[in-house]
């Protein structure tokens, strides 16, 4: 993922209880391996799920693959769209294939896990510190919402901390090694070999991309995909803007299943999964390079990675012992409500897998979830409203004289809160605002609108305060 969910969902309950303190459906045709009756019923029963499930979900595209090493076995999409042919863009899920890049050049003598970044790009910020298999692991101590431009250590080396410009910086290493573009590297050496005929990485090459959609309000609306191809941008090709179908995807975990085949080695793929750093999170992995690995409180072990942008999200499986990939894409970015039913829906799918009882989703979860978060957004928005709606009763109490007292707290009030509220996120979580501008961006209107209310109203009191004043 690229930020934590949790912590802008707490950011909700923080602003509500600020707030009191100071203020007192069409689908594809799906096909299946007929190899035994009972495998023919796993997927009957997925199938049934699925359908029964994505519609409560409100995305408005679902697509799932899952193969095992030598077919498709189960292949389909929900909703919008009638292909699984079709490219979605894929998030973090993109961090795979660079990990895999990099592991390519291992394996050729070209590039040491061991090597510190500063040996392939000179230049680099701090890179005589930092080794490119931290960059892997995502434990060189660079910042989270750094970006190519202003990256350097920020906290302790060796403990895992989520930042896309590992993968960005690994990105130019894979560039300066090859003596090629990111784009015609892993072009040449992953998509070609494996006939991934519906992957990309660059996003204006994309053909057929399937359209994103923003969530606001829990309502999706149509966007534009979204992508900045500068050095400043925090999310890159090489870090979370590859496209791809989930039949391509289909394709890329089976050459996982197969032992690497003609990519990689048997060898480098374990290291890849199992050469791990823990990760303390809601439960306990660990992440290796591009995968993570979750073994509790699954019967058996399972690796992936998801990935999301600003207005779509996927997720990669590989079930090692059941010898079985799984990848799925969805075109929304509903980070606070879809973003979890998207992980309760590819687990639902991975648990009837592994023999076990899926998530399931409420018929009304979707409804109720979203009117919840939009009654406290309109909560916060009553709140800041409220000064300028009542103006002309403020106006009348000035006759009866200026009370200091009630004035230093109206003062401190219209700054030091709405202040307050834009700081929220960084203060409590480290998430800039931008960020919330980019995946959240129903709750960035609220915050920034509520600021200015609350900003004017203060204005519009001092005003009468000076009039009244200069009356006298």
């Amino acid at each position: 993922m690229i930020f934590k969910g949790k912590e802008l969902k707490g950011l909700l309950m923080v602003v509500l209880s600020a707030i009191f303190l100071f203020t007192v459906n069409a689908t594809a045709f799906a096909y299946a391996s007929a190899n035994n009756e009972n495998n023919q019923n796993i997927y009957d029963r997925i199938d049934d799920y699925l359908s029964n499930t994505v519609p409560k979900t409100h995305f408005p595209s679902f697509s799932i693959t899952i193969v095992d090493n030598n077919e498709t076995l189960f292949s389909k999409t929900y909703g919008n769209y009638g292909s699984t042919d079709a490219p979605y863009v894929l998030g973090s899920v993109s961090k795979s294939f660079t990990a895999l890049c990099i592991m390519q050049l291992v394996e050729q003598g070209r590039v040491s896990l061991d090597a510190h970044l500063s040996d392939y790009l000179p230049d680099a910020a701090d890179g005589e510190r930092i080794t490119i298999l931290q960059l892997l692991n995502h434990t060189s101590g660079l910042g989270e919402h750094q970006n190519l431009t202003n990256f350097r250590i920020v906290s302790e080396q060796g403990v895992h901390l989520y930042s896309n410009v590992n993968y960005s910086l690994l990105g130019k290493v894979i560039e300066t090694v090859s003596g090629i573009s990111y784009e015609e590297y892993v072009t040449e050496n992953i998509f070609k070999p494996l006939n991934m005929n519906n992957t990309y990485a660059d996003p204006k090459k994309a053909s057929g991309l399937i359209d994103g959609y923003e969530n606001w309000f829990g309502f999706n609306v149509k966007t534009d995909n979204k992508y900045r191809d500068t050095l400043d941008a925090w999310i890159t090709v090489p870090s979370g803007y590859i496209s791809s179908s989930t039949e391509d995807l289909g394709r890329y975990l089976q050459m996982y299943l197969n032992g690497g085949e003609n990519i990689i080695s048997a060898d480098s793929i374990n290291e890849m999964f199992y050469n791990s750093v823990a990760v303390e999170d809601e439960i306990p992995y660990s992440y290796g390079m591009g995968w993570t690995l979750i073994n509790e409180p699954l019967k058996r072990p399972a690796l992936r990675h998801s990935g999301l942008v600003e207005n779509g999200m996927s997720c990669i499986y590989i079930l090692p012992e059941d010898n079985i990939g799984a990848a799925i894409t969805i075109n929304t970015n509903d980070y606070f409500v879809g973003a979890d039913f998207a992980d309760r829906v590819g687990w639902g799918v991975i648990l009837m897998l592994m023999g076990d009882e899926p998530n399931q989703i409420g018929s009304n979860e979707y409804v109720m979830k979203h009117l919840m978060y939009d009654g406290i957004y309109l909560v916060v928005f009553i709140i800041s409203v409220l000064p300028l709606l009542f103006i002309g009763k403020y106006k009348k109490r000035l006759k009866k004289g200026i009370n200091w007292r009630i004035v230093t707290w109206m003062s401190a009030f219209h700054v030091i809160f709405p202040v307050f509220i834009l700081m929220l996120p960084r203060i409590f979580f480290k998430t800039p605002l931008w960020v919330v501008k980019a995946f959240v961006p129903d709750l960035f209107v609220v915050i920034i609108v509520s600021a200015c209310l609350l900003f004017a109203g203060g204005i519009v009191k001092m005003i009468r305060i000076w009039s009244y004043y200069k009356s006298k």
